[in-house]
């Protein structure tokens, strides 16, 4: 849910008040591989990617305190948790972002979904174009008219229950990275996203503390050592 000024401000002044030291354990708590090009850390679900407009409270500005040559490369929603890649130097950087560029990193997400949806082992894809929606902000939508093609591959992976209902677990893979891709295309298939704070409503938003969207794999090339590497962070629900 979006926050008021006040709560904005204090959020600010409260970053500000903190020690080095507060931010040196964040970043060792979080990180999964670090090395003299890369870090991969573990983002946290609720805290943004980059500054926001008003709310100077994000991952980037975070690591930037610990290490202020910390470049960012891609990003995760302020909701979704999960695997995130920054580079410690401008080759690295550049290297990586021309991946992404051409799609050669390997992304999978893990998700629920209200309701019960397809048999378990089924796969399939949606491949919708989706679009920011400036009426209904921060809302993305669907448009079939939209010139950039998104598309997500999919897995179903277990029908669970989650207090007194019933989910579906997925696994989704982007092969293109468009704002809310994956969490508009499950709103396209009928199965929002439990505990999405922008997309569901009714049980669907109230059976879960958080969005259950996790970045749980990665996998590229190493900017200078150019092999494949491979990393992946528990699923937390």
């Amino acid at each position: 849910m979006p926050f008021t000024e006040e709560e904005v401000n204090a959020l600010n002044r409260q970053e500000r008040a903190y020690p080095l030291a507060f931010f040196k354990a964040f970043a060792q708590d979080i990180t999964v591989y670090e090395d003299d090009d890369i870090w991969v850390v573990d983002k946290p679900a609720g805290l943004l990617s980059v500054d926001g407009r008003t709310l100077k409270v994000s991952l980037l500005a975070r690591l930037e305190r610990v290490n202020p040559a910390v470049k960012l490369i891609h990003r995760l929603d302020m909701d979704t948790s999960g695997l995130l890649i920054f580079a410690k130097n401008a080759a690295a950087q550049s290297h990586i972002s021309k991946q992404f560029i051409e799609r050669l990193p390997q992304k999978s997400y893990q998700a629920r979904v209200f309701g019960q949806w397809e048999s378990i082992g089924a796969t399939g894809k949606i491949s919708v174009p989706v679009r920011y929606e400036p009426t209904t902000k921060p809302r993305h939508i669907v448009d079939h008219d939209w010139p950039k093609q998104a598309l997500t591959l999919y897995e179903v992976l277990a029908h669970e229950m989650c207090n007194d209902q019933t989910v579906t677990r997925v696994l989704l893979k982007p092969v293109t990275g468009r704002s809310h891709q994956l969490r508009v295309h499950m709103v396209h298939a009928g199965h929002v996203m439990i505990g999405d704070p922008i997309y569901a409503e009714g049980a669907a938003l109230m059976i879960a503390p958080r969005l259950n969207l996790h970045a749980q794999q990665l996998r590229l090339k190493h900017p200078t050592l150019g092999a494949w590497m491979d990393w992946e962070s528990p699923c937390p629900f």
